[in-house]
């Protein structure tokens, strides 16, 4: 069979980034991906993540959907011995990692947002070096504040933006 169960080359692509141009990156993803079944929980929240941040977003949204509901929708007939918990926290590298596009590299954190067409918004908070940032994005911004910590460097689609504590920071695209 020609077919592959999981992203193991794509997830190598994943965990080491840098080691590999966006071209190396495209041909690698538009190779493996349709030989992949997904049949591993971890493998569509990968996709997703590689997906997006190649600019395939109906591909990344397509691939988010599947980690989601992977349990829900009991894909691989196998929900009656228990959820998958790799699963769950795709779905959450799929929004994070790959709408949200958020990096990091290089003692620095990035985001390169983007929100599926037919999503309101979506949002989240995280936990990096001792300060609470939450990131907000809809169809006409994006929202980045710091809610508690010190001031912070960031880059929002390679623009740098410095988050002070209790501030927000409204970019658009």
């Amino acid at each position: 069979s020609p077919f592959i169960k999981q992203a193991d080359v794509l997830q190598g692509i994943y965990f080491f980034p840098e080691n590999y141009t966006k071209e190396q990156k495209e041909k690698n993803f538009d190779f493996y991906e349709p030989l992949t079944v997904h049949e591993s929980s971890l493998s569509p929240s990968i996709h997703s993540v590689l997906a997006a941040e190649l600019g395939k977003k109906d591909k990344a949204v397509e691939l988010y959907e599947r980690t989601a509901r992977l349990d829900l929708d009991n894909y691989n007939n196998d929900t009656v011995d228990g959820l998958h918990i790799t699963s769950m926290s795709g779905s959450w590298l799929a929004i994070v990692q790959g709408f949200a596009g958020m990096r990091y590299d290089h003692d620095q954190l990035k985001f390169k947002p983007f929100i599926p067409d037919n999503w309101d918004h979506y949002s989240f908070k995280i936990n990096y070096r001792g300060r609470l940032i939450k990131v907000y994005v809809d169809h006409q911004e994006n929202k980045i504040s710091l809610l508690e910590g010190k001031d912070l460097e960031i880059l929002v689609n390679d623009k740098k933006v410095m988050l002070k504590e209790g501030e927000s920071k409204c970019l658009k695209d």
